[in-house]
């Protein structure tokens, strides 16, 4: 696709990287994957994607799909299973606050290939915000890696696919490496924001000759490895059937009393905080903590520090991009037809459609890396042109998998 095609296609701004957690892999760190040294730690808990889009069969339903346990290599996907003591929830708000109002829970019971899945919702939580606790489960108990159905329907996968984001990580990690969470699953810190945000490499590869920039081949690291999913659909009118802003979270036991969940990691629009905050002074820890509510004052700055410098955009143009990525929401209109297209909603359907979400093959990191270095929001009007456009930045080169299944769980079987 044309880099300017690319550009004018939407106003985002996450990427995504990914962390190992094998010493096969020890300098190959990635996005929302692994992005914070506790989930390193605990990959069971570390959220890597999160969609939501129309039903390919359905046209009455929604999926919504949760990705988490990055870099599971080929071959292995049969072998891991869900973290049982993991809160695993996709949260949804419908009122227009940013605090949840419908959530979908799973829990995970003994491990193996024989492990258990309940399911709770969508209902209204019985507490909001960084804590939790675990609803009524159906009493129609799943197993991992086997379509169920918990209620009449509703369906259900939780198991390990292939995994869909498509991204040159070990390029994106040359550039900036502060994003890379050390596999020693400690705590590393450049001398200052600035180190930390100084680009190491000027630029993606991939491009064409006489272009000016690197033409040596891209590479989509992500393309042989597996996740773990948990895939729902579901008749749309279940979330309200309008605007749903949606986050997914994993808590993990907070003490007594037992029924206790405390959050560990939040994930909605791809790598907004694993891209343009830093590892160091614990940002991406911070943000994973925190709340929609708390992101006009620790994401907005985030995203403006770095909008400033390394990307030394201008403040109107910094200030356009903050007002569509904050709060970290995915937003869906589940009342109107057509396909999923990321950012849809916020640029009026700009971006290829007016339902929102983000469909499998969305190419998040193009839209939202030419947010960042691009002219995406001088062409939308949204702020005067700044000059400060960088195109060997503005795109990976990479493009979307194509194992993609047509029908339920449609995320690819794993490698």
């Amino acid at each position: 696709m044309n880099l300017r095609i690319r550009i004018l296609l939407g106003l985002g701004l996450p990427l995504i990287l990914l962390v190992p957690y094998s010493a096969t892999f020890l300098k190959l760190k990635a996005s929302d994957h692994a992005d914070t040294a506790e989930n390193v730690n605990r990959p069971g808990a570390d959220l890597t994607d999160v969609f939501i889009f129309p039903s390919p069969t359905n046209s009455a339903n929604v999926v919504l799909a949760m990705d988490l346990h990055p870099l599971i290599p080929a071959g292995q996907g049969g072998s891991v299973s869900f973290d049982p003591n993991v809160l695993y929830q996709f949260k949804m708000d419908t009122s227009g606050d940013y605090v949840e109002d419908l959530v979908i829970q799973a829990r995970f019971m003994g491990t193996g290939a024989n492990q258990k899945v309940v399911i709770v919702g969508p209902s209204r939580p019985y507490t909001t915000g960084t804590t939790a606790v675990l609803g009524r489960p159906y009493p129609t108990v799943g197993t991992i890696n086997t379509p169920f159905s918990p209620t009449p329907g509703m369906m259900v996968y939780a198991g390990a696919r292939s995994d869909p984001f498509f991204f040159d990580l070990n390029r994106f990690y040359g550039i900036l490496p502060d994003r890379m969470t050390p596999l020693t699953g400690k705590q590393v810190d450049y001398p200052s924001i600035m180190a930390a945000d100084t680009p190491q490499i000027n630029g993606f590869r991939g491009f064409p000759v006489g272009s000016g920039y690197d033409t040596t081949p891209s590479s989509d690291f992500l393309a042989n490895f597996n996740v773990l999913s948990i895939v729902v659909e579901l008749p749309r009118s279940a979330l309200g059937g309008g605007m749903v802003r949606l986050w997914e979270t994993t808590s993990i036991p907070a003490g007594a009393p037992n029924f206790n969940f405390v959050q560990q990691d939040r994930l909605a629009r791809p790598a907004v905080n694993e891209a343009l905050a830093t590892v160091t002074a614990s940002r991406h820890y911070i943000n994973n903590h925190d709340n929609p509510t708390d992101d006009v004052n620790n994401l907005k700055s985030d995203i403006l520090a770095f909008m400033s410098f390394p990307a030394g955009r201008s403040a109107a143009v910094s200030n356009a991009l903050a007002s569509v990525l904050v709060p970290d929401v995915m937003v869906a209109d589940l009342s109107q037809s057509g396909k999923a297209s990321y950012l849809g909603v916020e640029t009026g359907g700009f971006t290829g459609g007016k339902f929102g979400g983000r469909a499998l093959t969305d190419d998040t990191v193009d839209i939202d890396l030419s947010a960042i270095f691009g002219n995406v929001i001088p062409a939308l009007g949204l702020a005067p042109d700044d000059g400060k456009e960088l195109p060997q930045f503005s795109t990976d080169n990479v493009g979307p998998h194509n194992d993609f299944l047509a029908t339920f769980p449609y995320l690819g079987s794993p490698h």
